[in-house]
């Protein structure tokens, strides 16, 4: 009796429908923004020597509140599914980080 042919499994792709979610790009955007506007006021602060415009403390606060919206939009894109889940992480740290910073410029300005 012949030996039976060997079951060979079917090579097959599985396509997945993963996608960058919004919420994250939009957390990233604004951790990126935030970083920016501290850098802009580190380099407008220096070139005043030291004696910055008053509206650079808005800049601050509205970087501190963009952060904390970044922050909440990245924690609720992880919830999505079939997304990259690397654009949240990467936002929710670049968010955190911002607000470390700008926590510690304002306490060492003072």
């Amino acid at each position: 009796m012949p030996r039976p042919k060997k079951i060979r499994k079917k090579r097959s792709f599985m396509f997945t429908s993963r996608h960058y979610s919004m919420t994250s790009l939009i957390s990233f955007a604004m951790g990126i923004c935030s970083i920016a506007g501290l850098i802009g006021s580190i380099l407008l602060s220096f070139s005043q020597k030291g004696k910055p415009p008053v509206h650079l403390g808005g800049v601050g606060l509205f970087a501190m509140v963009g952060n904390i919206v970044g922050v909440i939009a990245a924690m609720n894109s992880l919830n999505e599914r079939d997304i990259f889940r690397w654009v949240s992480y990467s936002a929710l740290g670049l968010n955190m980080a911002g607000m470390a910073l700008w926590t510690l410029t304002v306490f060492w300005g003072l």
